[in-house]
């Protein structure tokens, strides 16, 4: 008989991406029209103009075996030059593109690469609740304690309690913009975890997979005040938008990014060579310019439209309209009789309405909901909002 799966295995919280999967692809057998405010990836398509410039290259270069080699663990080095530019135009203090990058598969292999590079197992790892989902898991495949502070009700961080959560742990992640709150740093915070990093020696993850989208806020970054003990770690899943594609990146000190590197070597080695080409091309060839500003608009009028139908429909509903990001998370205590993870399900299978529920970012949760406007247009987001108030009311 066999023994079953490893502890460490089934000791990881199912991801909802696995069950909202499988609820889509029951919604689409049965022909039922449905709406995605679940998504945490865009609904709008890279520009076709560096598509285009990636298809010409693969055909020039198909021939050449290069293509389909193993690329460098660290990544191509003109993308790492390129992703340090890009850096430093946006604010970030210079990483030094061969020591200081490393090109990964997607964001949340950087993230693993670099909890694993900083800590080992047992060790203490802080996180601020509501937590990104795939934190918990990465914490727990790789036998991390994971210390919580909750931000709940309000949302926001006091300077005590991030002092308390750094006197505590190896190692903290920070998602700036916030997914689910949509809460960026201020200039005043950027530096007070900056000091407690330096001062207290604690790694802090800094998660900026949304480090493009944003609306109103003002970019800032930790690791201006600390280069040492501040790791970034980005993705282009969200900004061109090729989630599929897996292509982020680690910029950190030459100590910290050498180890992300040999943990990718036992990882995936390498970012798949083509969507490497994509992002370079994307970077160097002046498309973000052209390309972002519209898909900013676009955004900042969906999340209007959502945030409007919610105050219309739903009143009582408490929720902070997002500076950055792609959420709305909005507490509906106020209508909820039940869990927020049941009633998720259950919209979904009686209404086809997708949302994630609060329980999957730590506890407090339980009556809270996170709402996506990046998939969906503005009409239907509004559509999706009266069917939450009628089910909710009713």
């Amino acid at each position: 008989m066999a023994a079953g799966v490893s502890r460490r295995a089934s000791g990881i919280m199912p991801s909802p991406t696995m069950w909202i999967q499988d609820m889509v692809s029951m919604l689409r057998r049965s022909g039922k029209e449905y709406y995605s405010l679940h998504v945490g990836q865009p609904g709008i398509s890279p520009p076709s103009g560096v598509v285009e410039v990636l298809s010409r290259v693969l055909r020039e270069r198909s021939g050449d075996v290069s293509l389909y080699a193993y690329a460098p663990p660290r990544g191509i080095p003109e993308l790492r030059e390129a992703i340090a530019r890009d850096l430093a135009s946006l604010g970030r203090v210079r990483p030094d593109p061969s020591r200081g990058v490393v090109v990964t598969t997607g964001g949340i292999e950087g993230i693993f690469s670099s909890i694993a590079s900083v800590t080992d197992p047992g060790d203490p790892v802080g996180v601020v609740v509501p937590a990104y989902f795939h934190f918990y898991s990465i914490l727990k495949l790789l036998g991390n304690r994971i210390v919580e502070v909750s931000s709940y009700p309000s949302l926001d961080v006091s300077e005590d309690l991030w002092i308390d959560l750094f006197s505590r742990v190896k190692a903290v992640i920070v998602a700036n913009p916030d997914n689910p709150t949509g809460r960026v740093l201020s200039r005043g915070e950027a530096r007070l975890l900056a000091d407690l990093s330096c001062d207290k020696r604690v790694y802090l993850i800094h998660d900026v997979a949304y480090y493009t989208l944003y609306y109103e806020a003002s970019r800032e970054w930790p690791e201006n005040y600390c280069m040492d003990y501040v790791i970034t770690v980005g993705t282009f899943s969200k900004d061109p938008g090729i989630p599929g594609w897996r292509v982020g990146f680690v910029a950190a000190a030459e100590d910290v990014a050498e180890a992300v590197a040999h943990v990718r070597e036992a990882t995936s080695y390498n970012a798949p060579i083509p969507s490497q080409i994509l992002v370079l091309e994307y970077l160097k060839g002046g498309y973000r310019e052209k390309f972002l500003p519209g898909v900013i608009e676009e955004y900042r009028s969906r999340r209007e439209a959502l945030a409007g139908a919610l105050e219309e429909l739903l009143p009582k509903a408490k929720f902070k309209k997002p500076a950055a990001g792609i959420f709305i998370y909005v507490d509906l205590s106020s209508y909820l009789k039940t869990n927020s993870e049941e009633w998720a399900k259950s919209i979904a299978v009686e209404n086809g309405v997708l949302t994630i529920p609060g329980t999957l970012f730590g506890k407090g949760g339980e009556k809270w909901l996170r709402l996506s406007f990046a998939w969906e247009p503005s009409e239907r987001l509004k559509e999706a909002v009266e069917v939450i108030a009628s089910k909710l009311k009713g």
